[in-house]
């Protein structure tokens, strides 16, 4: 069965064809780049030691955030996690996730600390904002560590 993608959290696309992967999501990207988001989000700072995490994050709200249930996500990638034929790039070892009560023109500035067991050099974090109801990835920010 041919993978299919979501972007967004709500826009499924599927194609049989590999030859038309590239040209069919990159368009999907283009459009996805069009919509004004809801947020503007900040990575301030993310810091590891070899069992110690920070990221010191900004949710700034950019237009009137519809009704439901909206939450942030903060996971912890790991890459370079090697597999039995490839390595594996940007596997989620963790991730955390807060509700985000705002309203425009409100601000949320957050440090999180947290404990892990993945080499500095192989670690990042993606943060995104999802309503909950729809589905819908509001917006998105990646974002490597640095060794502290």
């Amino acid at each position: 069965m041919p993978p299919y993608v979501i972007f967004d959290g709500t826009d499924v696309v599927w194609e049989a064809d590999p030859g038309k992967f590239d040209s069919l999501y990159a368009a999907r990207v283009e459009i996805a780049r069009t919509a004004t988001p809801y947020f503007n989000l900040y990575i301030n700072n993310a810091t590891a030691s070899p069992s110690t995490g920070s990221i010191d994050l900004t949710i700034v709200t950019a237009d009137t955030i519809p009704d439901g249930e909206i939450v942030a996500y903060v996971a912890i990638l790991q890459d370079s996690l090697p597999g039995a034929y490839t390595t594996f790039m940007y596997i989620c070892q963790e991730i955390y996730s807060f509700p985000v009560e705002l309203t425009y023109p409100d601000t949320l500035d957050t440090i999180m600390t947290f404990s892990h067991t993945i080499p500095v050099q192989n670690m990042k974090t993606v943060v995104f904002v999802q309503d909950i109801d729809t589905k819908e990835v509001m917006q998105s920010i990646i974002s490597p560590f640095e060794e502290e």
